[in-house]
């Protein structure tokens, strides 16, 4: 049994008490006291183990000692209620009752603050009074039975302003080896809040993540390289995106809208029905696949009956208030395969609930049940799949932005469905960002309701627009903290060519990119003028100007790719749009060495110097369909600590291909990014 430190003794008033029957009567309560704290402080809650003290911010934060917050984590896999719990100290100083339902694998936010957020995330009850300032602190259960108990503070740090974070929430926290001090960033010091579990538990590498607004935190699923870090800016990697995501859909308070080329993770479906089940409004946009032979089949197969679980909500029924609202670029019929139905807890009959259509889909006439409507071209005619809705974003309430190359599949996140049974992140090379910005928000959600057509839960067929139907559009210029951002939608804005205009006007010293598809010559072409002098075949003299680059190898060999044309290669045929015009000087550029694919769209520009550090990433691949045809989204972000983290992934990518970085260069210190 746990030592609760009760650490009382009997009131002084009972030592002035000389009547014998007034002696016996005190003496009886005292002693029905010590039976009733015995029998309930010393014995453990069933729930012991189950819930428990997370990270415990005792010290403050680096803007006030008072701003103290704590976390508690359910540690199992079925909500707990914590209605009249009690979190106190063993001086009896502290006193909060607390209320509501802790979901599984969840944390639960107390901070000392009357605001309903805390640092941009919402908190789920205030702390009323100060946390001791030498520890000791207890989580009872209603019944007043000891759920987890701090004697001490182990660990944090009052001059960083680190917190006591639990290293794995199984041992008992009244030992010292269960808790650390955080060495993670965050907005006001070192820590962790608002997330389920710090990367100890796993192979992750968190260095930094921000919460508050006007700060963009960036994440790699694969490893960087963080010698290339200036002072106190080591990238974020071996991150398991999925998680990342999951954190912020369940900080939703009142909507998510999502948009996305494919969706196949059942923990990511699982978040988004529970957002809706609790009254968070979600719309969900898809991308619309053919119907093909194989694979791709199984996969769309997939993607769909994962659509019809979120159609159909926790209550089984279709448009049921726990439902999620879903629309597409062009009608998505329901998955009639009675095994692969009762597999996925489907009713057997898609007449449940689903009406039977035929549809004129692009030059097609198509019959089946309609599960997600889709965008009409023309009265009567839908838009057929031959564009894709390419996007890759979130939008968390009316605060944060989630975007960046990932698609929400298996093999984006970790390769294989065993892979991700077990917890292995050995996906596509990815990266994503996080961002809290109400303005970029607004900017997204303008964007989306163009798609969806409508700015409510009910889209309208024929008023979306998708591809070249878009009007066109200039980009959004922003300011998110110390950088600078302009946002790019495209079709409706030409973004290559805006791409193409940055590289010839701002480019002074170096060029980095990880590729997934470049056909775009006229891009291409530029960087060639930058690198050698000339943008004529198989001319020009070298300049002290660096290109280094790396390209997903499956398309290495394709005619239409920029590689061919860097390395002097001779095409084996020629178009208008990819003229092979030669590099005389080839770059060092690599086809990659990844696990699978290399899905990135970035390139860095001039980092770590002095002239304009830009990073360039998003959806789009640089090719006349992520123009001209598919839905993207791009960002150019202006600002130097995000420039160095892309280098320090880059660099990892480059030597995984076989470059040779060269040595890097002493840390230097780039300012923080701005509290507010």
């Amino acid at each position: 049994m746990e030592d609760v430190g009760i650490g009382v003794g009997p009131p002084r008033y009972m030592k002035r008490i000389h009547s014998g029957r007034w002696r016996q009567r005190a003496l009886g309560g005292w002693v029905a006291l010590l039976l009733l704290t015995a029998g309930f402080l010393g014995t453990p809650s069933s729930h012991a183990r189950s819930v428990v003290f997370h990270e415990i911010a005792w010290m403050g934060t680096s803007a006030s000692s008072d701003d103290q917050w704590l976390e508690l984590y359910n540690t199992t896999d079925t909500p707990i209620s914590i209605q009249g719990w009690l979190l106190t100290s063993t001086c009896g100083t502290v006193s909060n009752r607390l209320s509501g339902l802790l979901q599984p694998r969840q944390t639960f936010l107390m901070a000392a603050t009357g605001d309903t957020h805390f640092i941009g995330l919402p908190i789920h009850q205030r702390l009323r009074q100060p946390l001791p300032a030498d520890g000791g602190l207890r989580l009872l259960d209603a019944r007043g039975r000891l759920v987890d108990s701090v004697p001490r503070w182990h660990a944090g740090s009052r001059e960083q302003a680190a917190t006591m974070q639990r290293v794995y929430p199984y041992t008992a926290g009244r030992n010292r080896a269960s808790w650390k001090t955080s060495t993670i960033r965050y907005d006001y010091g070192y820590g962790t809040p608002g997330f389920r579990r710090p990367p100890s538990y796993t192979e992750q590498v968190l260095n930094q993540v921000y919460h508050d607004v006007g700060t963009i935190n960036v994440y790699f699923n694969q490893h960087a390289l963080t010698d290339w870090a200036t002072e106190g800016n080591e990238a974020n990697h071996r991150i398991n995106l999925e998680e990342q995501i999951i954190e912020r859909i369940r900080q939703a308070r009142h909507r998510i809208d999502v948009a996305l080329y494919e969706i196949n993770l059942p923990a990511i479906v699982e978040a988004l029905l529970d957002r809706a089940a609790e009254g968070v409004e979600v719309r969900l946009l898809i991308d619309a696949k053919r119907d093909l032979e194989g694979y791709r089949n199984r996969r769309y197969n997939l993607m769909r009956v994962y659509l019809e679980q979120l159609a159909r909500g926790r209550d089984g029924i279709i448009g049921s208030p726990d439902s999620v609202h879903l629309f597409a670029n062009s009608p998505i019929f329901a998955v009639t395969n009675p095994e692969l139905r009762e597999q996925f807890g489907l009713p057997p009959y898609p007449g449940t609930g689903l009406t039977r259509h035929t549809l004129n889909i692009g030059s097609d006439s198509q019959s089946g049940y309609l599960l997600v409507p889709g965008a009409k071209r023309e009265p009567g005619v839908h838009f057929g799949t031959s564009g894709q809705m390419h996007n890759k974003f979130v939008i968390i309430d009316d605060y944060r932005v989630i975007t960046g190359s990932m698609n929400f599949t298996e093999t984006g996140i970790y390769g294989t469905r065993r892979n991700r049974e077990a917890g292995i992140v050995n996906g596509n090379s990815n990266n994503m960002l996080d961002i809290h910005s109400p303005e970029l928000a607004v900017i997204y959600r303008d964007e989306f309701n163009l798609m969806w057509g409508s700015d409510t839960v009910q889209p309208s067929p024929a008023d979306a627009k998708f591809r070249a139907a878009k009007p066109e559009a200039d980009p959004h210029y922003l300011q998110i903290g110390d950088a600078e951002v302009k946002v790019f939608f495209s079709p409706g804005y030409n973004v290559i060519e805006a791409i193409t205009d940055w590289v010839e006007r701002e480019a002074d010293e170096a060029i980095y990119f990880s590729i997934f598809a470049w056909s775009d010559s006229n891009l291409e072409n530029a960087i060639k003028r930058k690198w050698e002098g000339s943008g004529r075949d198989l001319e020009g003299e070298r300049t002290p100007f660096i290109v280094k680059g790396v390209f997903e190898r499956l398309f290495w060999n394709q005619w239409w790719s920029a590689n061919l044309n860097m390395e002097g290669r001779t095409a084996p045929k020629v178009s208008h749009n990819n003229p092979n015009i030669r590099w005389r000087e080839p770059p060092p550029i690599f086809r990659d060495q990844e696990p699978r694919k290399l899905h990135h769209k970035y390139m860095i520009i001039d980092p770590d110097t002095h002239r304009n550090p830009t990073v360039i990433t998003g959806s789009a691949n640089w090719s006349r369909n992520a123009n001209e045809i598919n839905d993207e989204n791009t960002l150019f972000i202006h600002d130097a600590r995000i420039a160095n983290q892309y280098r320090q992934e880059f660099y990892a990518r480059y030597l995984q291909a076989g470059g040779t970085p060269r040595s890097p260069p002493e840390p230097t210190r780039i300012a923080q990014p701005k509290r507010h």
